[in-house]
């Protein structure tokens, strides 16, 4: 099955997220965008070494060394492409992130919503806590639910919030699974509680 990534922002944690499942699920990796040149690939492929997956960390669809919005990147480094022809990796079992939020822009006229609506992704939407989250996150699932994109779940890093998590889960009838922060000493312990959590969802992978 090929699984988008989405975020409700930038730094949602949609690449820790996806290094849990790429080493838990041995699914192969691909990141739509990359802008930056500290590549999200290298820490998925980290941790998947920790786990000693099997899987394929591919190439990023676009590299962009200016770290901003992709569109503004595009202008400055000259480069020529349309964001909804980037083409997917041939594989069947494939973790794929997007870069930002949903509507961060993936070329000067299209957004990230608009690649997962022409490929008809389904996703994991990821998002934190902070002031104002619960309008990110409940915006993000209006944004999906007018392109009928398949919400997974709602995955949110950090430590959990039930006073968030109970207003979130009855507005918008969603499941929510809790990423624990985590590095290389304690990824296994993270591992093993967001599988526990995310147990449904696998199963029907």
């Amino acid at each position: 099955m090929q699984i988008c990534i989405s975020g409700c922002h930038t730094d949602a944690g949609k690449t820790h997220l996806s290094s849990i499942l790429c080493a838990s699920l041995n699914y192969d990796y691909f990141k739509i965008i990359q802008a930056g040149e500290v590549r999200d690939a290298s820490l998925v492929q980290h941790y998947c070494q920790i786990a000693k997956s099997k899987n394929t960390i591919y190439a990023d669809g676009i590299f962009l060394k200016t770290p901003a919005s992709p569109h503004i990147g595009k202008k400055l480094e000259n480069k020529t492409y349309n964001g909804l022809d980037i083409p997917l990796p041939e594989s069947k079992n494939l973790i794929i992130e997007t870069a930002g939020g949903l509507y961060t822009p993936i070329d000067e006229y299209h957004t990230m919503l608009d690649y997962m609506k022409k490929n008809n992704l389904p996703t994991l939407l990821t998002g934190r806590y902070y002031l104002g989250s619960i309008n990110h996150i409940l915006l993000s699932i209006e944004a999906l639910k007018s392109k009928n994109i398949q919400i997974m779940g709602l995955v949110i890093s950090g430590e959990e919030n039930k006073d968030f998590d109970s207003f979130i889960s009855s507005y918008a009838d969603i499941k929510i699974i809790h990423l624990k922060t985590f590095n290389s000493n304690n990824f296994h312990i993270a591992q093993k509680d967001f599988l526990l959590q995310a147990k449904d969802i696998i199963k029907s992978l």
